[in-house]
């Protein structure tokens, strides 16, 4: 086994300090043995069982099986940054201070001792709110992971996977960026919401006061900048975007607890109740996959009146909740 092979195997088989987490980062950033650094992370991403098992259930409440977070404007030949975002969540965490600090040293944002980032988790059936170190509020959505340093630096720059809401604080001089899979968004004080979980079909921003502007991660597609009320949706099947106006009351329900479906697959319903009501749903006809749902519930209504409601607009739908699973027929 190489030196390299050894080093980064023994990264990652174990739960490493903030100051091993650094001289990764720093031992990444070095030229030397680039190729086979990337080599190896990419064959051994390449080669992880990523299956969740209970105990990943148990810790994370089945948060999330992949995370697609990327880090905005790495290093293009760092290839492996890109795909390791997509591990496990069980498995990527010891990696994700390490990565985030190897993209901060690359841009020289801030000096290496005080690089320290936070990694806040919220499991399905919670919301949390937090406040940033530039005094910047955030509500975050179930399933959601946001990940940013301890104190920031030149740029106040965070890691979004899932779905938040953002309240901006204005500092002039220096930019708030949340990079996402598909996106980075840039601002200097405004409230918006951004959602972008890595098992959907598109990810998107919602505009409710301020001004953002959106850039890309798929080459070719063109920097937006949008207003109040308006909304980019980035289809991750077809690389197409689309900008509109939209109600941003509806986009930010989930803030106050509420849930509000528009035109929604069988598939992507599914997807919301494990999140709102932390339940395993498993979807055993393919008799409604055709169809498209718009619905509202309030906070208080339970699974079951969801559940009920959802009868009554697809016919012959039938269901059975048995502890944390939820059988859809």
């Amino acid at each position: 086994m190489s030196k390299v092979r050894q080093i980064i195997e023994t990264y990652i088989k174990n739960t490493p300090s903030n100051s091993v987490q650094r001289n990764f980062a720093l031992w990444l950033k070095e030229e030397r043995n680039e190729e086979e650094k990337n080599q190896i992370l990419t064959e051994l991403w390449d080669n992880l069982d990523i299956e969740a098992n209970p105990s990943t259930e148990k810790s994370f409440q089945k948060l999330q099986s992949r995370i697609a977070t990327k880090t905005h404007r790495a290093n293009s030949a760092s290839v492996f940054i890109r795909k390791l975002f997509r591990v496990a969540a069980i498995l990527i965490l010891p990696l994700l201070s390490a990565i985030f600090t190897y993209t901060y040293l690359k841009k020289d944002t801030v000096s290496t001792e005080e690089i320290k980032f936070i990694e806040c988790i919220v499991p399905n059936g919670e919301i949390r709110d937090l406040t940033l170190p530039d005094a910047s509020q955030v509500r975050l959505n179930a399933g959601s992971i946001l990940v940013y340093p301890e104190h920031f630096g030149k740029t106040r720059a965070v890691y979004l996977n899932g779905e938040a809401y953002f309240s901006v604080a204005k500092h002039n001089k220096q930019r708030f960026i949340v990079n996402t899979a598909d996106m980075a968004i840039e601002v200097l004080g405004t409230v918006f919401n951004v959602c972008s979980y890595p098992d959907s079909k598109s990810s998107s921003i919602t505009l409710e006061s301020g001004k953002v502007n959106v850039c890309f991660e798929q080459t070719g597609i063109q920097p937006e900048i949008l207003v109040p009320n308006e909304q980019i949706s980035y289809d991750r099947s077809s690389k197409q975007v689309k900008k509109q106006t939209v109600k941003t009351e509806n986009a930010i329900a989930w803030t106050k607890g509420n849930i509000i479906i528009q035109s929604m697959s069988i598939d992507e319903i599914v997807k919301t109740i494990e999140r709102k009501y932390n339940k395993c749903v498993y979807l055993n006809s393919h008799r409604y996959s055709d169809e498209k749902i718009t619905m509202k519930l309030d906070n208080e209504e339970s699974i079951t009146d969801f559940m009920n409601i959802l009868q009554n607009i697809i016919p012959g739908l039938q269901y059975k909740i048995e502890s944390d699973k939820l059988y859809i027929y």
